[in-house]
């Protein structure tokens, strides 16, 4: 019940919060996916929810950012532009629809009690180890959101955990799978190996000038260099702006004198409870029968209020508190379900009342202390003042700017310096760039697409002042173009012959590789030079790399010695003979818990997707033709 769900939030769920509020709220509050869009533009529907455009371009700038974030350097912009990837940020926003339509049918739906559950135990919303209304409203309010909001998006992320739970934990592998697989993995070969040098079938290479001009014909867009272009550019951004701002003190001390109760802790009460649970849509016997019984616990606890940690501990059906002794520990208002919390906030220190009625049923509750609001002096919540007083005139003084800037650098098209004289900004020059490879800001896609388009290319002339993020404007003007070029043949024709001289010696020398294996195979031992033998595992190693490794056992070992080949990373070929199979006597429990854990997991996202493509299949999915064109 309360404390049950007090519990449930310290896992899995409070993390995955902390993560959207110190990187982005990845997911869309439970109204938005609902409600559907009402504005027009669909690009899908699900039911009879649709997927607006807008929508399909918030998400998929959500899950670039969060790959830019998480590759880092190694992150490839032109990734997030092709169409398969539109494709697939579409589909998981239908198959999301489909889940939440599918959780409402089934009324899984977050009762108030542990929304306020799961908000007390998130560290970003404490302040000395308690929930913290005023916190709460701060760091939404820095990250740009509310707590309608944010509470919908906690509704949201219920709705989907109860639906797709029963699936995870309903998977588990069989000992019998599991034992062969464990076995498989342990097994261990004794190998020795010889190299086929590259040298060994280099004078039958042949590549004559008519087939490199083959090659060049047939692969032209591999030769191409595509356009390149190098701008100038202005951003203009809200941080800057914030830095700028120099707050008065008088203005920190009225803004804090005017909300003093922000930055205090509000009054806390401690209380126990004891619960007779039932459904709130019972019937009318069953519930008056919990009544009842919580009005008789009443009365003994009113002759004898000593033994109420007894009684919660053998009566209370809310288990985790009433390990306890009932105890649900301190929290504000607006923690708890209305009934209780009124309750709660208008009795006294060690007063006992009930019953109390609520949707989880009928509650005796005591009042276990009070600890009184408090406000933290001035000098230590100063910075924070200041910070907001910033925040709050740079959104103003952002917003001027913003408009001026934009209008500057329309009616001025040749040139960025009116804007940057009157922005106080510098006028910035970038680097030869594509349009796959562009950096930021120039990867933003309105951006790019400005810049690339043939009418800036030929005018040189402003962009538009783009948002690429929020609080982020830019505008920029080509300075600088090179079309695509095809490289001559002259240029590029020493790089063909390589790669045709490269390909056809590999080619060359897997088949004396082959050839060698079969003949060995027949009992005609070839002319090799053998190392010596060694005993060696699945995983690579220094005697044996990926390729390798994955050769050897593959090879068929019901007859020995057996033989396989693989090539190298240097050039050669390596025949390797198989001479032992060697067993694990026994396994290493270690490594059966880990194939446990792998196979169970394999078994999850079979299952999931299982589970996804039937609920979605069950609803009328209606795609756009010109669903993920563009951004």
């Amino acid at each position: 019940m309360l404390e049950a769900i007090r519990k449930h939030a310290k896992g899995w769920l409070a993390k995955v919060i902390l993560a959207l509020i110190a990187i982005t709220f990845a997911l869309f509050g439970v109204d938005s996916y609902m409600s559907g869009d009402k504005s027009g533009g669909k690009v899908a529907e699900v039911g009879d929810v649709g997927i607006s455009r807008e929508e399909l371009t918030r998400e998929i700038q959500a899950q670039s950012d969060r790959m830019r974030e998480t590759l880092g350097p190694a992150f490839d912009s032109s990734v997030t532009e092709t169409a398969d990837f539109r494709k697939q940020v579409l589909d998981s926003l239908i198959e999301r629809k489909a889940l939440l339509q599918e959780a409402q049918k089934l009324k899984f739906l977050a009762p108030d009690a542990y929304i306020a559950s799961v908000l007390a135990q998130i560290p970003a919303f404490q302040q000395d180890g308690a929930f913290s209304q005023q916190r709460y409203e701060a760091v939404l309010r820095q990250n740009g959101r509310t707590p309608a909001q944010f509470e919908n998006e906690l509704r949201q992320a219920f709705m989907l955990e109860a639906i797709t739970s029963p699936v995870s934990l309903a998977a588990f592998p069989s000992t019998t799978s599991l034992t062969q697989i464990a076995r498989l993995v342990a097994q261990q070969r004794e190998i020795a190996w010889a190299d086929l040098p590259a040298s060994s079938v280099a004078s039958q290479i042949k590549v004559a000038p008519a087939d490199v001009e083959r090659d060049y014909a047939a692969n032209k867009a591999e030769f191409t260099e595509p356009e390149q272009i190098r701008a100038e550019y202005l951003v203009l951004d809200i941080a800057t702006v914030a830095a700028g701002i120099v707050v008065d003190e008088q203005a920190v001390a009225d803004y804090y004198a005017a909300n003093a109760a922000q930055f205090g802790q509000p009054e806390q009460r401690s209380a126990s409870h004891i619960l007779i649970a039932v459904d709130k849509n019972g019937d009318a016997t069953t519930r008056a029968q919990a009544k009842a019984k919580a009005a008789a616990l009443y009365q003994t606890l009113q002759k004898s209020p000593e033994r109420f940690a007894e009684l919660a501990r053998t009566e209370s059906q809310d288990t985790g508190s009433a390990a306890q002794d009932g105890s649900l520990g301190s929290f504000g208002r607006g923690m708890m379900v209305k009934p209780f919390e009124d309750a709660v906030f208008s009795m006294k220190p060690n007063e006992i009342r009930g019953p109390v009625e609520s949707d989880f049923g009928y509650h005796i509750i005591r009042l276990d202390g009070i600890l009184a609001a408090q406000t933290a002096p001035l000098a230590e919540v100063r910075s924070a003042v200041v910070e907001e007083l910033r925040k709050q005139q740079a959104q103003k003084v952002f917003a001027d700017l913003a408009d001026n800037f934009s209008n500057l650098v329309y009616e001025n098209a040749a040139s960025l310096q009116p804007a940057a004289s009157a922005a106080k900004l510098t006028v910035q020059q970038s680097g030869w760039m594509t349009a796959k490879n562009a950096p930021p800001p120039f990867n933003h896609a309105g951006l790019s697409a400005a810049l690339f388009s043939p009418e800036s290319i030929k005018s040189k002339q402003n962009s538009e002042a783009i948002e690429v993020q929020p609080g982020t404007l830019v505008a920029a003007r080509v300075v600088e173009h090179k079309p695509a070029r095809l490289r001559p043949l002259t240029e590029v024709s020493a790089a063909i012959e390589a790669r045709l001289r490269a390909e056809q010696g590999a080619k060359l020398l897997s088949q004396k590789g082959e050839a060698t294996i079969q003949a060995l195979a027949k009992g005609d031992e070839a002319d090799l030079n053998w190392s010596a033998f060694q005993v060696v595992g699945r995983q690579p190693s220094g005697v044996l790399d990926a390729a390798g490794a994955k050769a050897v056992f593959r090879v068929n070992t019901d007859k020995l010695p057996a033989y396989a080949g693989f090539a190298r990373p240097d050039g050669s070929y390596r025949i390797v003979r198989v001479s032992r199979v060697l067993e694990a006597p026994t396994l290493d429990p270690m490594l059966v818990a880990s194939i446990e854990s792998g196979v169970m997991q394999a078994q999850q996202r079979a299952d999931m997707k299982a589970m996804i493509a039937l609920i979605t299949a069950g609803r009328k999915v209606k795609i756009q033709p010109n669903a993920i064109e563009g951004r």
